[in-house]
């Protein structure tokens, strides 16, 4: 009896392991630690195309893009029907400018889960880039009708519809976007542009500024400022 709980116990341990892993793997809120367990599946489950997938993610948020792109590739590799994988990588390429491959992937996600909103998402972001509004509104579209608290999408077919002169469907798509996401700066700095385009100046000020205290990654709430002659 004693023999068959040692055998238990020494088995009992790397199930543990493994299961501590997936969890750790798949979490987002700790990029370093997603990494760490990712890998330590991948090495004793190296056709683990969730793995892939998660360490590739975290990967992405900590601007290591060139390996991001070979995780993702690699879970396609594993698994080539697999939408989300395609979907990653073509975040991968937005995110270093290779648009057309980008567009490639987004399709690719698409064709294998025409319900998934992320790839239509991240499709309209490709046609905003190339200065396609139209095309950008239509997948930002896409995205709302299979997501319809989509918040992100909501702001970006808002800055679409901002491109193309179209301000009475503008307004309405950032201020759900906000309602979706209170404060967001993305979309503060959207509704900013086009209270400044409808001629609301102390309203397109607030909000280039409450947008540019919250991220002052966002160049353009500063020059919007600089534009209408206010302080940050």
């Amino acid at each position: 009896m004693r023999i068959s709980l040692c055998i238990i116990a020494i088995f009992a341990i790397p199930v543990t392991l493994r299961a501590d892993n997936a969890k750790d793997c798949v979490q987002d809120k700790d990029h370093a630690v997603s990494i760490r367990a990712c890998t330590e599946l991948i090495r004793s489950e190296p056709n683990n195309a969730v793995a892939y997938n998660h360490r590739g993610n975290a990967l992405r948020s900590t601007d290591q893009l060139t390996l991001a792109i070979e995780d993702h590739s690699k879970a396609i590799e594993i698994d080539p029907a697999n939408a989300v994988a395609y979907a990653n990588r073509c975040m991968d390429y937005i995110q270093t400018d290779q648009l057309d491959r980008a567009l490639t992937d987004c399709d690719a996600a698409i064709a294998h889960n025409d319900r998934y909103a992320i790839a239509f998402f991240y499709r309209g972001l490709i046609h905003a880039r190339k200065g396609e509004y139209e095309l950008a509104i239509a997948d930002q579209t896409g995205a709302i009708a299979r997501s319809q608290n989509y918040a992100r999408a909501y702001n970006a077919r808002a800055w679409a519809y901002f491109k193309v002169g179209n301000l009475a469907q503008a307004l309405p798509d950032v201020q759900n976007a906000l309602e979706l996401r209170v404060d967001d700066p993305a979309a503060l700095d959207t509704r900013a542009h086009i209270y400044e385009a409808m001629g609301r100046r102390t309203e397109a000020i607030a909000d280039f500024r409450k947008a540019f205290s919250k991220d002052q990654t966002l160049s353009g709430s500063l020059e919007g400022l600089k534009r209408l002659r206010a302080a940050p």
